[in-house]
């Protein structure tokens, strides 16, 4: 049998096998981390391979969208030179070029996957099939993480084990990673639920996964999709039946303060000691005193404009934040930032079709101005092209794939 090699064949055995194999080599590395450190870094190398492989791809199979692309990613190649080289020699803030390049790459870096296999992508049956790949990986993943509760393994766990904080997350070695990666599987087995009317046995049991997680980022996402949920569906007289239930429950809750200082001891110390914000954004406000005040008194307008972040030099003005809405227009300035995420929007999120992929689009921007990771994640870009596409394959609330 004669074996024939097209852009959709290509493509979707890319996607197939990298929903495992990035799981596989971030488990790894997590292992390496914690007990083999030669072996911390393969995880690394698998991404760059997985990025040469779509160049190629990108080049082999290229057309006029894929033309846009390039030029677009040549324009801010240009002035990603042009900004910390201003900044080093200028400035003369003492950033290492390499490494802000490589940093500079992560933002780019879901790009290459999805102009390498955004035919796949378009393809319904392709895209069920590697949904359906992603969703044993997530609970496979699930299961290893109740294995790590039920035994105390440290290797599960999302944080070291003695510390103040509980969850398991199995084998994501970065909490910001991985509550995104946990996000896109509550949302993928909610759409199952909701739209292709799946038993709701398998969302509960995603919803417990999740809360095992022990991640505020987690937590909130759960809460903003149970809100969806009953907000979207409910009449006006149900509205106000729920309002009253919710005060009555924030009055219990208010006068139960003293058992839940011991559930939640963690956070309520951080919140009577820190304050709200200081608990919600993990410690990252007091970066953009400590940072980004220092740094924005030493660069000029061409970094205000085009960009030049220091993220390399903790001795020199050192500028990240970690709170990635933030951190796009630090490391783009004002006008390349805009573009940037006029690029994401376009490409990667597409037009909106449905109320559910509109409220997911508005729960990663939430979340972006309060923690780090998303648009510089290098874990979970294959794993939102695909969650992206599948979540937006129906319009108007009625199935269309």
């Amino acid at each position: 049998m004669k074996l024939t090699i097209t852009e959709q064949n290509t493509g979707f055995f890319l996607l197939t096998t990298g929903v495992t194999l990035n799981y596989l080599f971030d488990g790894v590395n997590k292992l390496g981390n914690l007990y083999f450190p030669s072996f911390s870094r393969s995880a690394i190398v698998y991404r760059l391979l997985l990025e040469l492989v779509c160049i190629f791809m990108i080049l082999v199979f290229f057309n006029k969208k894929r033309l846009i692309w390039l030029t677009s990613f040549l324009y801010f190649v240009t002035f990603f030179f042009i900004g910390n080289l201003y900044l080093k020699y200028i400035i003369q803030i003492d950033v290492f070029i390499v490494e802000q390049f490589i940093y500079f790459n992560k933002y780019f870096f879901i790009f290459f996957i999805f102009f390498a296999t955004y035919k796949t992508l378009e393809d319904r049956d392709s895209l069920r099939k590697v949904i359906k790949n992603f969703k044993k990986v997530f609970i496979f993943n699930g299961s290893i993480a109740i294995v790590g509760l039920v035994f105390k393994i440290k290797l599960f766990s999302t944080f070291p084990i003695g510390t103040p904080r509980f969850g398991y997350d199995g084998l994501i070695l970065a909490q910001n990673e991985a509550s995104i990666f946990y996000l896109l599987g509550l949302f993928v087995f909610y759409y199952d639920w909701k739209v292709n009317k799946k038993p709701l046995k398998y969302l509960l049991f995603v919803l417990f996964l999740c809360l095992l997680t022990g991640m505020k980022a987690v937590f909130l996402g759960v809460i903003l999709l149970a809100s969806f949920h009953f907000f979207s569906r409910i009449s006006a007289k149900k509205f106000i039946y729920i309002f009253v239930g919710l005060i009555a429950v924030t009055t219990t809750l208010v006068l139960s303060i003293s058992k839940l200082k011991v559930l939640f001891g963690y956070y309520y110390w951080f919140f009577t000691n820190k304050g709200f914000w200081y608990t919600i954004s993990g410690g990252r406000n007091t970066f953009i005193e400590s940072r980004v005040v220092p740094f924005f008194e030493n660069v000029g307008i061409i970094n205000y404009l085009i960009g030049g972040q220091n993220i390399s030099n903790v001795d020199d003005y050192l500028a990240l934040v970690e709170m990635d809405f933030i951190d796009v227009f630090l490391f783009f300035g004002v006008v390349n930032g805009l573009a940037f995420l006029f690029l994401y929007k376009t490409y990667i999120v597409g037009r909106i079709k449905n109320k559910l992929f509109y409220f997911v689009f508005l729960v990663f921007f939430l979340l972006s101005f309060f923690s780090g990771h998303f648009f510089t994640s290098s874990v979970n870009p294959i794993f939102i092209i695909i969650v992206f596409s599948y979540l937006n394959t129906y319009s108007n609330d009625e199935i269309v794939c």
